[in-house]
């Protein structure tokens, strides 16, 4: 687990303000299901996933994929010899089959022949090749779209991802930072040594089993708050399937292994319900199951921050309008005022969220300090004009 930690700290200091695509990112190595990335282009999906298979002794495979892409090109050339001796097989050295750890960017650009294809390889890591059936080593699939796939051919293999992350570009109140960090990153020289071997990662999916094991036989109390969630997201037209339904809980052991724990928390079950989300649509229905399904330590009051954190930044942008535009001066008053008293809003809440130093917290806080340092500049810029 400290292996894991290197890790991501190593990922978190090199790509600022993605600190929740990195966890999503680590919850599928970690418990070995699928994770798709979703988001416009250059916000480093790519170089995230593949710094991460640079971190790891593994092999690694990569595929920018087409409409015009043949299955070929992933699972390797046909077999010439065999095919003249009546058998259909591939050469898979170097290709899909051959890869522990497997990234297919543009995924739903992908041909019919392909994502049925990766529905098996996916969910049971098999591949039928010539007269057998081929077992594969795959530690983590990783895939990446640029929006959400609205086509119904797309369905079962969009349900076949129980992690989603959601992402856009960086938050103004990291631009700074993402420069700065930009810089350091071009001047950066490679890591020089990998951090996790196959091996590691075995024996981590293997504890993610076993905690799941233990929920199930003594945590009963928190199989029945996940299950009022659950029932409340139905009621509320988010519809899981009955396989994610599982697979969700088993990312709740993964993200345990991720925040250190010694068990499955309600905090992980929340974590991992966010990062089940079809559509950031579905994120509000999810954040109000969690509340009322008491999952979560201080959902609330988070809920709140990040409310506030929002409404910060549109006051901000509110007031440099209103000078801009030479508004009456109680009016720019009245919108500095109020964000005087925002800014300290979150000074307590930093305080109150903090007070436990729960690592779940981590997240938030990180949030609330960049809008604090951002809207504190701000703020002193804006009323001294």
């Amino acid at each position: 687990m400290d292996k894991i930690g290197e890790v991501r700290d190593y990922l978190t200091s090199s790509f600022v303000g993605r600190e929740d695509v990195i966890d999503g990112v680590l919850a599928g190595l970690i418990s070995g299901e699928p994770t798709l990335l979703i988001g416009p282009p250059g916000t480093a999906k790519t170089s995230i996933i593949d710094t991460l298979s640079k971190l790891v002794n593994a092999k690694y495979f990569y595929y920018l994929l087409t409409k015009f892409t043949e299955p070929e090109e992933l699972l390797g050339p046909i077999d010439i010899n065999a095919l003249k001796a009546g058998e259909y097989k591939n050469i898979t050295k170097g290709k899909l089959p051959d890869a522990n750890i497997i990234f297919l960017d543009e995924i739903f650009k992908a041909s019919s022949a392909i994502r049925n294809t990766l529905l098996d390889i996916m969910l049971n890591r098999r591949l039928p090749n010539g007269d057998s059936m081929l077992s594969l080593n795959i530690l983590g699939i990783y895939s990446a779209s640029n929006e959400i796939s609205n086509d119904e051919e797309d369905m079962a293999l969009y349900d076949r991802y129980p992690i989603k992350v959601f992402h856009k570009y960086i938050e103004k109140t990291l631009i700074t930072d993402l420069l700065e960090h930009g810089i350091d990153l071009m001047q950066k020289s490679s890591l020089g040594k990998t951090i996790l071997d196959i091996e590691d990662i075995i024996k981590i999916q293997n504890m993610v089993i076993s905690r799941l094991t233990e929920m199930k036989n003594k945590d009963r109390a928190l199989m029945d708050r996940y299950t009022d969630a659950l029932i409340q997201l139905e009621e509320n037209n988010v519809l899981l399937s009955d396989r994610r339904k599982i697979k969700m809980l088993k990312i709740a052991a993964a993200f345990s292994i991720l925040m250190n724990s010694g068990k499955i928390s309600g905090n992980d079950i929340a974590m991992a319900m966010r990062y089940s989300a079809d559509s950031e649509d579905d994120l509000p229905k999810i954040e109000a199951a969690i509340i009322d399904s008491k999952l979560e330590n201080k959902s609330e009051i988070i809920q709140k921050a990040n409310t506030i954190i929002e409404e910060t930044k549109s006051l901000i942008a509110s007031t440099e309008e209103s000078i801009h535009k030479n508004s009456p001066y109680n009016e720019v008053l009245d919108k500095l005022n109020l964000l005087e008293i925002f800014i300290k809003k979150l000074e307590e809440m930093k305080i109150d969220i903090g007070s436990d130093n729960n690592p779940y917290h981590k997240e938030v806080i990180y949030k609330i300090n960049s809008t604090l340092d951002f809207a504190g500049s701000k703020y002193q810029k804006l009323k001294g004009r």
